[in-house]
């Protein structure tokens, strides 16, 4: 019975050794794992500052956009009541809030182009071919007002891209729910708006163009009171310090000069009243902005960026579309009323200032609202402080007006103010952006 051998008597060292190679690929597996966590957690937060870096970036960018055609804007107007003696402001105010309506149909056309080029370069055919043109842009425009009106439903429940569906014609998008909340709104905000713009435009043949764009940015305070019980925000003395900062520098540069300058009261006999009807446009443009921001503008933790942007264009077309509605009465009624004798434009220069000027405004208009959008009212009507300083500086250049000590001085405490509020508001700046990639342009990605 030699032959009898116990076969598996080994098997209890092979079952170790089995135990402890599984063991090992085990350990080996556990630490693919964690390679691939420590991995998948440094793209993802690679992403999150690029995301943020991204925000960061486009905020700049608008705010430095902002300044630039602010103050060319109030350097045009000056220039128009002062040295081409035409002194409109209703009409004016019309003409350039008017055009806010070709904001949106301007980016829709703007974006279809570029889809049918990109698309016409990618696949080869031609890019005048009348078919895909029309396949092209009928693509682009319906996924624009989809993504728009898919927005609009985040300001009435932030979860309403849950249960989307896109209206299938003009009618259902116009009368959507959420489409007629956002005219509703757009109806109060163009009334508040364009009750402040008229004081901005009376004003400006009342007093200099730095007391005008000094006082009316003071709108930065009246913001702050509004945004507390209005927009729920955290009322900081951090913040408080930062807009009296800006607001005394403010004084600083509109009392602050010599009365022998060139823009003293000899050059201004109504200057007083200037400055207290363009006081009153400051507290309504602050009033505007709060309620923009809480009306119109989609939750920042609901909505990208792009859709950010591209919906306070389609809301500022909204104004522009109100306006003309509305502002042509304005205009008679001050004719009528003997506020402002209506005279049409003179020659074909005024009529290039004037043209320039609205364009500025449109830009302006583009940048602020869509860095509201991104931001808060408190930090964006605090930026517009710093175009205290540039208009100044260009008056002094281009016009000879004198800086005095005072307004040095009030211009770095305004610069000073808005550097403390920026930082104050830095961890919202820097936000992680929403990635929504329910927003794609298709055209980007059909074969």
């Amino acid at each position: 019975m030699s032959s009898t051998v116990p076969l598996m008597e080994p098997q209890p060292e092979y079952t170790r050794l089995s135990h402890a190679g599984e063991s090992r690929r085990v350990s080996l597996s556990q630490d693919d794992d964690n390679t691939a966590e420590r991995a998948a957690l440094k793209r993802h937060t690679a992403g999150r500052l690029e995301s943020s870096k991204s925000k960061l970036y486009a905020v700049v960018a608008l705010f430095i956009i902002s300044l630039l055609s602010f103050v060319s804007q109030t350097e045009l107007t000056s220039y128009l009541y002062n040295s081409l003696d035409y002194d409109q402001p209703y009409l004016l105010l019309v003409l350039t809030h008017s055009s806010w309506l070709f904001i949106w149909p301007t980016q829709v056309i703007s974006i279809a182009i570029y889809k049918h080029i990109k698309r016409s370069r990618k696949h080869g055919y031609s890019f005048f071919d009348p078919y895909y043109i029309k396949r092209n842009f009928h693509d682009s425009i319906r996924n624009q007002h989809r993504n728009v009106y898919k927005t609009s439903g985040t300001i009435i429940n932030e979860h309403y891209t849950q249960d989307f569906e896109f209206p299938h014609s003009i009618s259902e998008f116009i009368m959507g729910k959420s489409m007629i909340h956002i005219i509703k709104c757009v109806f109060a905000l163009t009334l508040i708006l364009n009750t402040a713009g008229v004081t901005w435009y009376i004003a400006m043949a009342m007093a200099p163009a730095s007391d005008i764009t000094a006082i009316y940015n003071c709108s930065a305070f009246t913001a702050l009171l509004f945004a507390v019980p209005i927009l729920h925000e955290r009322f900081t003395y951090v913040k408080l310090s930062a807009v009296g900062l800006a607001i005394a520098g403010v004084f600083f540069v509109a009392y602050g000069g010599d009365d022998d300058g060139t823009s003293g009261n000899d050059d201004f006999p109504d200057r007083v009243a200037g400055d207290m009807i363009i006081a009153i446009g400051a507290i309504m443009y602050g009033l505007y902005e709060v309620l923009y921001k809480k009306l119109v503008c989609p939750p920042l933790n609901a909505v990208s960026s792009r859709r950010l942007v591209a919906f306070s264009n389609f809301c500022a077309s909204l104004i522009g579309l109100s306006t003309l509605s509305l502002g042509w009465m304005l205009v008679i009624l001050a004719d009528l009323m003997g506020w402002s004798k209506f005279h049409w434009i003179p020659s074909a220069y005024t009529w290039l200032i004037i043209i320039i000027s609205v364009v500025c405004n449109l830009v302006f208009s583009l940048s602020f609202l869509s860095l509201m959008s991104l931001t808060s009212p408190v930090l964006s009507s605090v930026s517009s402080l710093v175009t205290i300083f540039i208009v100044g500086l260009v008056e002094w250049v281009l016009f000879g007006v004198n800086i005095s000590f005072g307004q040095v001085i009030g211009d770095l405490f305004v610069i000073v103010g808005f550097g403390v509020l920026s930082y104050s508001y830095w961890a919202e700046i820097t936000e992680e952006d929403v990635d929504d990639e329910s927003d794609i342009d298709p055209t980007d990605t059909e074969a």
